[in-house]
């Protein structure tokens, strides 16, 4: 029996199925699929998983609140808002604090460039055309012959 056993625990060692790795576990302690574009998050490794897409690489990044705080820089496009400066990347504000960047909730009236990947279309009556990303309105209006867009609420 103990030989079966053994035999058994080698075959699911060598076969990867004992425990998983640490390439498979993924940098934030999550499980990851061998499926490209699928994350596994939450559950143990032994019970029932939560299965959500991952975000496009080059994407939105995976979750990011208000408040939340970065020590880099984060890539994305200066918006100038009553002489202060935001970072916009992607529906994302950061505002600048003393030892790094926060997530912001944008004032209504910021302009930004484009729209947010994934956003949705609500038109109002009348024809009138609103942008929805994130619980944020956004509104296109025209500037120096380019579209841009414009901060008008939130959902």
């Amino acid at each position: 029996m103990k030989k079966m056993l053994l035999s058994i625990a080698i075959i699911m060692v060598a076969a990867g199925l004992a425990a998983p790795s640490a390439m498979a576990r993924g940098m934030r302690g999550g499980a990851f699929s061998h499926r490209p574009g699928v994350e596994m998050r939450g559950a143990p490794v032994h019970g029932p998983r939560v299965v959500k897409p991952m975000a496009p690489m080059g994407g939105r990044p995976v979750a990011h609140r208000y408040g939340m705080r970065f020590n880099s820089r984060p890539a994305g496009v200066v918006v100038n808002f009553g002489g202060v400066n935001f970072i916009y990347n992607n529906g994302i504000f950061y505002s600048a604090i003393k030892h790094g960047y926060e997530v912001v909730r944008p004032s209504i009236g910021m302009i930004v460039p484009s729209l947010p990947v994934g956003h949705t279309v609500i038109m109002r009556p009348g024809g009138i055309k609103h942008f929805a990303h994130n619980g944020i309105l956004y509104t296109p209006m025209r500037r120096g012959g380019t579209v841009v867009f414009r901060v008008a609420g939130f959902i």
